[in-house]
């Protein structure tokens, strides 16, 4: 159980190594290159999620798990109302898959911002006297 433990607070705490390792290892083993993008982008969403969960904690001392929660249930609720008013036979697979997609490209852009937020605020606060 520890190498395991070892692995996720690894993958949480550096998401985009994370990500690469997981391009290159689905790389060698499916060899397809838009696959590989498009599953890679699917398993590393819960990790930009998890990531930008403890940025948000570490930065403002409160956590937001349950107003992510609640958006990305929102949105897939929003995206199945629009496949109904398009198409007429709306899935909540379809729906899903297209938020989780998003959810990728939005934590992604999330956790570089955060990330950045985070080192600037902490150079600030350790030399500026206040």
């Amino acid at each position: 159980m520890d190498i395991f433990e070892w692995f996720v607070s690894f993958a949480v705490t550096l998401p985009l190594l994370s990500l690469i390792a997981i391009y290159f290892l689905l790389r060698y083993i499916a060899g397809n290159k838009k696959k590989t993008i498009l599953w890679t982008a699917d398993i590393t969403t819960i990790i930009f999620i998890t990531s930008v969960h403890f940025h948000l904690i570490a930065i403002f001392e409160k956590s937001f798990i349950l107003h992510i929660v609640l958006v990305l249930v929102g949105l897939i609720v929003l995206f199945y109302y629009v496949d109904y008013k398009k198409t007429k036979m709306p899935s909540i697979a379809t729906a899903s898959k297209k938020v989780w997609r998003l959810s990728f490209l939005v934590f992604f852009v999330s956790y570089l911002f955060l990330t950045l937020y985070g080192v600037v605020d902490g150079i600030i606060k350790n030399t500026l006297p206040l």
